[in-house]
């Protein structure tokens, strides 16, 4: 029976990373919200040298918050803070600053900066 309840309970983290590696099609929409903010911040930071202060990090939280309604789970929105911020750390060390991805993050991360201010 231990080893049953064991399974399962690794069964479902196998299922919880293949959810997570979906791709952004299948996001929701309040997903690609939480994502989009975070990979222009992950960009800012390091193809511009942008520095947030805790108050611009919490503005930031709570710009999120309001463009999503707040309908995301706490750990349904960490995974995808930290799925965004590796993924555009990975294209970075990968491509550049240069890449067409990250000057698309850079422009949006243009769009808000005002706001965390």
């Amino acid at each position: 029976m231990k080893r049953t309840a064991g399974a399962m309970i690794g069964g479902l983290g196998v299922l919880g990373l293949v959810c997570a590696a979906t791709p952004a099609a299948a996001q929701s929409e309040e997903t690609f919200i939480i994502v989009r903010y975070h990979e222009a911040a992950r960009a800012a930071e390091m193809c511009a040298n942008v520095k947030f202060t805790r108050v611009e990090q919490d503005k930031l939280a709570a710009l999120v918050g309001y463009m999503t309604q707040h309908r995301v789970t706490v750990g349904e929105e960490r995974m995808a803070i930290r799925t965004a911020r590796t993924n555009m750390e990975q294209r970075i060390s990968a491509s550049g600053c240069a890449d067409p991805l990250v000057a698309d993050a850079l422009r949006f991360f243009g769009t808000f900066r005002d706001q965390l201010r």
